[in-house]
């Protein structure tokens, strides 16, 4: 379960390029909610770029204590690649974010601190062309609810910051489902309990429910 009820992480999938001295160094990014994501977009930019120098990375999955961060300097002296563009992830304060720093060599050796240097601004360089988007954490609920307890609950569902997503109808009764934000979802739940006297049903309600929505970009 996450730990808060939102994330930040980039807008857009974008490629940069830039000239460092005399290398060339490009910038992949793209939004990866799961590692196994993460891992094949890695590969997928290593074989397009198989000629290069390097196909450094970093990236960073999820939350809190559960967040899963993995770097690789690709045979770049050690820490000289994937550290400073994780570090440019943490600093950006973004997750669920993979970046491959490539480079083509040109012919000039940029030093130890000429490399942390050009791949962190390659990694900046890239971060701010995807821009930054914040999503919410959402419990997915469905509400098992006879007929005449249906205004209630249709009315205390938005006052969580829920939102209604499908109504059922059924001859015993109806069915709503709807998307509540993680820190409401107890609060609702005992608030439409409370409201229809114990005669609504609560389904969906464990991790495997929490989905994630955009609330737009910052």
């Amino acid at each position: 379960m996450p730990v808060n009820d939102s994330l930040i992480t980039v807008a857009r999938n974008v490629r940069v390029k830039i000239p460092v001295g005399a290398c060339r160094f490009i910038a992949s990014v793209a939004r990866t909610d799961t590692e196994e994501e993460a891992k094949a977009f890695i590969a997928q930019v290593a074989k397009e770029f198989h000629d290069a120098t390097h196909n450094a990375y970093a990236y960073k999955i999820g939350l809190g204590d559960m967040a899963i961060t993995r770097q690789s300097d690709d045979a770049e002296p050690a820490g000289t690649a994937g550290p400073p563009m994780l570090q440019t992830i943490e600093h950006a304060g973004l997750t669920n974010v993979t970046i491959v720093g490539t480079r083509y060599f040109g012919g000039v050796k940029l030093g130890i601190g000429g490399l942390i240097r050009a791949y962190r601004a390659c990694a900046e360089a890239g971060l701010k062309e995807a821009g930054r988007k914040k999503e919410i954490f959402k419990f997915k609920l469905q509400i098992r609810v006879p007929y005449e307890w249906l205004g209630t609950v249709l009315k205390d569902i938005p006052s969580f910051r829920g939102k209604v997503v499908d109504v059922e109808y059924e001859a015993k009764g109806v069915n709503v489902i709807c998307l509540v934000p993680v820190s409401a979802r107890e609060a609702l739940i005992a608030q439409i309990t409370e409201n229809t006297r114990g005669k609504a049903e609560i389904l969906g309600h464990t991790k495997k429910d929490i989905l994630q929505g955009g609330d737009g970009a910052d």
